[in-house]
């Protein structure tokens, strides 16, 4: 076994322990190396390329006869194709497709939603509010400390401690009278 065989079976060793490790003990490594941000090193490409360049070199080595910088040369070619493959048919199209149903409480400042629960002065009810991904329900205080019907529409003011701090939203009719 030459030195090159040994450099492609080291790559293509490296690829496949890492794809075990990533499977048996999560991405670790690979949030470690998207930390800086560059579509080159995703860790699905660097170790896509870095194993289709040792396997490509150990078989084209072992299989023909061409020349050890024809066979690197190759190899190298090969891994590169394979990693810009990997980055226009997997990587690409999962970073567009990515997106979250999580938010965070402080988002729901502004959002409209109705009391579910009445809100009693000085206490705890419950609003109703629309997200993208539904509904969801929240504990709600009013903010002035009067109390809030169930069934009336609120929008939330601030968060704090979890709770949801509301006032009532004034209805299209109720803005008119007021101008």
């Amino acid at each position: 076994m030459g030195v090159m065989d040994t450099v492609y079976l080291i790559c293509m060793t490296f690829g496949l322990v890492y794809t075990l490790m990533t499977l048996f003990w999560g991405g670790a490594v690979s949030d470690w190396l998207e930390q800086a941000h560059l579509p080159v090193l995703q860790p699905v490409l660097l170790v896509s390329g870095i194993t289709a360049f040792g396997a490509a070199g150990l078989l084209l080595s072992r299989l023909t006869s061409f020349s050890a910088w024809t066979v690197l040369g190759l190899a190298a070619a090969g891994g590169a194709a394979l990693a810009v493959l990997a980055y226009f048919v997997w990587v690409e199209p999962m970073a567009k497709a990515e997106n979250s149903t999580g938010y965070s409480m402080q988002q729901l400042v502004g959002q409209i939603g109705e009391v579910w629960t009445s809100i009693p002065s000085g206490g705890l009810g419950e609003v109703l509010i629309a997200m993208v991904a539904g509904t969801t329900h929240h504990m709600a205080a009013s903010v002035d400390g009067e109390p809030i019907r169930e069934g009336t529409r609120v929008v939330v003011v601030e968060v704090r401690d979890h709770v949801l701090h509301v006032t009532p939203f004034p209805h299209y009719e109720e803005k008119e009278s007021m101008l």
